[in-house]
């Protein structure tokens, strides 16, 4: 048993997922079975109420925030809070809109607040994937004028997948798309392996990562 590290209250170790071995959606969220433990990626300190993937490990900039009253916002939008100005905090916003859609709400607000503070990437997986989260907050010219950045010479499987964007956008849809829907597996081969074969980087860590 390990303590808080900004109240002292003792508190579990933290959770560690199981690794993804179905597809992944194309904003980044990871299949089966990571997806289904979203609501145990955060701790929520019994004590205080602070949020955070490991409560023993809270960032030097905690000691400078007043915790949120658990009702107020989610957890992910109280770790937002903790890590803003870093590279989590539109991750932290982004999984916040997972867990509203989950229950059967509209992330498309909190998605909105995710791109707000998105720091552009440079890469083709990356743009891909912001291209992704912008169509599913509504954002279809933004999302397009994003996939109109993408580098030269990108792989086979960024060029299927920027196409399927471009199609969804020109269709207006703003729903939910598996990685394999833009990336067809070959006959008779796991989608996981598949996955691995065709792709690098970002997508190729969708499916052996692990969230915390």
């Amino acid at each position: 048993m390990s303590a808080c590290a900004f109240c002292g209250t003792p508190v579990p170790p933290p959770f560690r997922a199981p690794a993804p071995e179905g597809s992944p959606d194309l904003d980044g969220r990871p299949g089966e079975p990571t997806r289904s433990t979203l609501r145990r990626w955060l701790q929520i300190c019994p004590g205080c109420g602070v949020c955070a993937p490991d409560l023993a490990a809270l960032p030097a900039t905690m000691r400078e925030i007043v915790p949120i009253d658990g009702d107020a916002a989610s957890p992910f939008e109280r770790w937002a809070q903790i890590v803003a100005g870093t590279p989590e905090e539109p991750e932290a916003l982004l999984q916040a809109a997972w867990l509203v859609e989950d229950d059967g709400g509209d992330g498309a607000t909190l998605r909105r607040r995710a791109l707000a503070v998105w720091r552009k990437p440079a890469d083709a997986e990356g743009l891909i994937r912001l291209a992704d989260v912008q169509r599913r907050a509504g954002l279809l010219r933004e999302a397009a004028a994003t996939l109109s950045t993408l580098p030269p010479g990108i792989d086979d499987g960024a060029i299927r997948i920027a196409a399927f964007e471009r199609a969804r956008i020109s269709l207006g849809d703003t729903g939910r798309h598996l990685l394999s829907s833009a990336l067809r597996p070959p006959a008779r081969t796991p989608h996981v392996s598949h996955g691995k074969a065709q792709t690098g980087g970002f997508w190729s860590r969708l499916f052996g990562g692990s969230k915390p």
